[in-house]
């Protein structure tokens, strides 16, 4: 006997004997004319099962997939861009990719709103490393050519004068003055904790007292509160700064590869990495290292040079800088951010200028990164989301650069890596800000594209 369900159309079962065997899962099919409702075969329920477990399946499937793609966006996003320039054109590529940036920015504006942010990009973090003690300075001494005879007279006039006559003459040494940092500049009207103010905090070899490298951060666009430039100061005269060519940029499509590795010898005393400039048809940016001229050095463009002695020179080419002897590498990258210890007078330009294409590149709102010297000659390495050519400038101006040049741009180039050196001689890497895309491992494997690695080498600092 079957009872109607008044409260749906349909029909449930009514009372059972107590001995009648649980019956098998069914469902009720109702005839629409005659209101009368027969129950489904079993066979039927469990096909209709049967597919629901298998949409939960593929739904499964697809989210696993989805993370997992997430997790290597950066890399999708490169490869696509590279897709599409050779199927569309760098000019259709980089009108899409402006669309895509003005959504992006959208969307982390309406992020901000609703969650806010983070005041400090550099994730609090408590570690025990292995760091050697730093080798004990040399006090040089020499042997006077003609050392005075050792008589009792020259003893009592020496005793009496207040000195020592000895066959050696020591050269007074006096340990070098720690890096002085740069003061930055506000560009806020209230700065958030920390803004501004330069800390060894989680740097390796670096502490208050002997700060090798230091850093803070710069939010330099009062309507993107949540865009944040990280700056690296490192001290120059301590360390040795490289230029590597990458296997394919910038100077592959010219028959001109580079090796796209750091040499196992130097890795023991590796401190910081971080990514190059444009590829090479994008701009025809000149780049000269390895003895190799990867791609010519043309005027008028920012440059960044290293001596032979391992000073750091920035400035536009053939204005500023012009090739030397005493170069072992240069690379250059659009034009001025900073120059003087003024803003540049080209950031707000759009076209070419900042990114290879004729489209306004200056305003395309994403990660860029750049490089610049403080009026000491300290090195500043510094990324950032959310920038325009022009607040990255600004951060680099009120870091205390007075010079700057942009580096590459977009989320899947730009990094910086940190390395902590291990008891085995090994180094630990790690990203300079979290928020960075990418393995910060990736400088230590072979890479496609140009980039910088510093080096400790204090030769130059205890002489």
């Amino acid at each position: 006997m079957w009872r109607r369900d008044s409260s749906a159309r349909g029909f449930l079962p009514g009372p059972r004997p107590s001995h009648d065997p649980a019956p098998a899962e069914t469902t009720v099919t109702v005839d629409e004319s005659t209101g009368a409702g027969t129950p489904a075969s079993p066979r039927v329920a469990s096909r209709r099962i049967t597919l629901r477990r298998a949409a939960f399946a593929s739904l499964l499937v697809f989210a696993v997939a989805g993370g997992a793609a997430y997790t290597q966006r950066s890399a999708f996003s490169a490869q696509a861009a590279d897709l599409s320039r050779r199927a569309i054109g760098d000019e259709n590529t980089a009108r899409l990719e402006s669309y895509y940036f003005r959504i992006e920015d959208r969307a982390h504006r309406l992020k901000y709103q609703v969650l806010g942010g983070s005041d400090d990009p550099f994730a609090a973090k408590v570690r025990v490393e292995f760091i050697p003690d730093p080798p004990a300075p040399v006090i040089p001494v020499r042997l006077r050519a003609d050392p005075p005879p050792v008589t009792m007279e020259a003893i009592a006039g020496t005793f009496i004068n207040g000195s020592i006559v000895s066959p050696f003459e020591t050269l007074i040494w006096s340990p070098p003055q720690p890096m002085t940092f740069p003061v930055t500049k506000p560009l806020r009207e209230t700065l958030d904790a920390g803004e501004g103010a330069w800390t060894t905090t989680g740097l390796p070899r670096s502490t208050p007292t002997d700060p090798l490298m230091a850093k803070t951060f710069i939010r330099p666009d009062k309507t993107r509160p949540y865009a944040n430039v990280g700056v690296l100061l490192v001290d120059s005269r301590r360390v040795k700064l490289s230029i590597r060519g990458g296997t394919k940029d910038p100077g592959g499509h010219r028959g001109v590869p580079g090796s796209g590795v750091i040499p196992a010898a130097e890795q023991s005393t590796l401190l910081a990495a971080f990514n190059g400039g444009f590829k090479g048809p994008h701009g025809g940016f000149g780049m000269v290292a390895d003895g190799k001229e990867y791609m010519p050095l043309r005027s008028g463009l920012a440059s960044i040079a290293v001596l032979k002695n391992g000073e750091i020179r920035m400035g536009e080419w053939g204005k500023d800088i012009t090739w030397s002897d005493e170069m072992v590498a240069v690379r250059q990258n659009a034009v001025p951010l900073v120059s003087n210890c003024e803003l540049g007078s080209r950031v707000r330009e759009g076209n070419d200028t900042w990114g290879y294409v004729n489209v306004d590149s200056s305003e395309f709102i994403t990660w860029r990164s750049a490089v610049g010297l403080t009026k000491d000659g300290n090195l500043l390495i510094a990324s950032g989301n959310s920038q325009s050519a022009e607040t990255l400038a600004r951060a680099m101006w009120a870091a205390g650069a007075c010079f700057a040049m942009q580096l590459d741009i977009n989320s899947p180039y730009v990094l910086t890596s940190i390395f902590w050196p291990q008891a085995d001689g090994t180094v630990k890497a790690e990203k300079f800000m979290d928020s960075m895309p990418d393995n910060p491992a990736r400088f230590l494997k072979t890479n496609e594209r140009d980039f910088f690695y510093v080096t400790l080498d204090e030769t130059r600092y205890y002489r």
